[in-house]
């Protein structure tokens, strides 16, 4: 793995940056509490006007699927390879995908020919914790993948997620490995800003323990007391120790072994990146395949910016479009 480190700040993000501040962690507070299951989503109308979206339920789970409205032209007599996304929206575990999100879905589906992004509307803590959401996941994890052997040649699968649906994409092929080492599994695993160490923060004597002292303290948008609140909420009633839930605690060399290539974007001022930037750093030295960017002074998850014209944003955004195109 390739782990790049970038600093420049522009001063819009700084500006937005100091603004929000006093405000931690108000913006990312859930508005509401969702019933168990899989919740069904509003598309957002951006989404909409862009793609052709439709929805299914498998096993219980909720995807909406996306298309682009102008499919991309190809040439006669060239089959071209396919790609499915499979998303997974941040939100701490509790809330449904933003309109950011959805925006950030819909230029991926028009920026990278051939492509679908699918939304997985997993279960929503405090109603559906890891406990009771993962196994709906698991069962639907075999009906994300081709089934004949000519789709399988050429398909080829990405899970992706920013923050708690990185933790929840990597957890859920963490999960299927251990039991069923056999198992499909995505060629790609796309994060931003991944929530990967969900035990009570900080932890005394881990690797990162300093780290996230620091950053605490320059953070504008999350703080240490709401991670470890949203955290303790999804890992209710299950070890937070456990790989599954905290996967900077897996054997990474799995990845290694199944051929499946990990790219992360991590932010300097986000108290999920130390760990993260831990997880990262495990990979490269068990030979994972990918690529990971650290932006030193960026706030969590800054990709999802780019719909705004936020010049870092718009950066991650083609990072994360050239990590899919490689």
């Amino acid at each position: 793995m390739e782990i790049s480190t970038r600093s420049d700040k522009s001063t819009p993000i700084a500006l937005l940056q100091t603004i929000i501040k006093p405000f931690r962690p108000h913006l990312v507070k859930p508005k509401k509490e969702f019933p168990a299951g899989s919740p069904y989503l509003d598309v957002h109308k951006t989404a909409k006007k862009r793609c052709n979206v439709t929805e299914r339920q498998v096993e219980g789970i909720w995807l909406f699927d996306m298309k682009p409205k102008t499919p991309s032209s190809t040439k006669e007599g060239i089959v071209e390879k396919k790609r499915n996304i499979m998303y997974f929206a941040g939100g701490g575990w509790q809330m449904p995908p933003s309109s950011e999100h959805w925006k950030l879905c819909a230029e991926l589906c028009q920026r990278v020919p051939n492509t679908v992004v699918t939304i997985v509307s997993y279960p929503l803590a405090p109603n559906s914790p890891a406990k009771d959401s993962m196994p709906m996941l698991e069962r639907l994890y075999p009906h994300l993948f081709p089934v004949t052997e000519a789709e399988k040649a050429l398909t080829e699968v990405i899970f992706a997620g920013d923050s708690a649906g990185g933790n929840v994409a990597l957890g859920l092929v963490i999960k299927v490995l251990s039991s069923t080492p056999s198992a499909p599994v995505p060629q790609k695993l796309l994060v931003v800003s991944p929530a990967v160490d969900l035990r009570k923060q900080p932890v005394a004597s881990s690797p990162f323990e300093k780290d996230l002292k620091t950053t605490d303290k320059s953070d504008p948008l999350l703080g240490i007391p709401f991670t470890n609140g949203t955290a303790g909420n999804w890992s209710r009633g299950a070890d937070p120790e456990t790989p599954w839930i905290s996967p900077v605690l897996a054997d990474v060399a799995v990845f290694r072994e199944r051929g499946v290539a990990i790219y992360g974007i991590t932010a300097g001022a986000d108290v999920l990146a130390p760990p993260a930037r831990h997880f990262a750093e495990l990979c490269k030295e068990q030979g994972v395949k990918g690529r990971w960017l650290h932006w030193d002074g960026l706030m969590h998850c800054f990709v999802l910016a780019a719909c705004y014209g936020i010049k870092e944003g718009k950066d991650g955004l083609d990072w994360l479009v050239g990590a899919i195109e490689e």
